[in-house]
């Protein structure tokens, strides 16, 4: 279990294929480092079958990539990006 399954979960059972969350959004459904605010890499997309970022597994898990925007505080989801 990792502590982003949440994410998952929410971003599963999400009918739309874009979803933009806020910071404060993904905030309350798994707590998010300091890093995460700062660092555009947080948010890579890497290969589901090598990296070893549990965050990452999260969001493509649930068939999704992440762009964030830092300005904003926001992430959007792109289902099957």
């Amino acid at each position: 279990m990792s502590k982003y399954d949440p994410w998952r979960d929410h971003l599963t059972n999400h009918r739309a294929d874009i979803v933009t969350m806020s910071f404060d959004e993904l905030d309350e459904l798994a707590h998010l480092p300091p890093s995460s605010r700062t660092y555009a890499e947080w948010w890579s997309n890497e290969d589901i079958r090598t990296t070893t970022h549990s965050q990452c597994k999260s969001w493509q898990a649930a068939g999704f990539k992440a762009e964030v925007d830092l300005v904003r505080e926001t992430v959007t989801f792109r289902r099957g990006s």
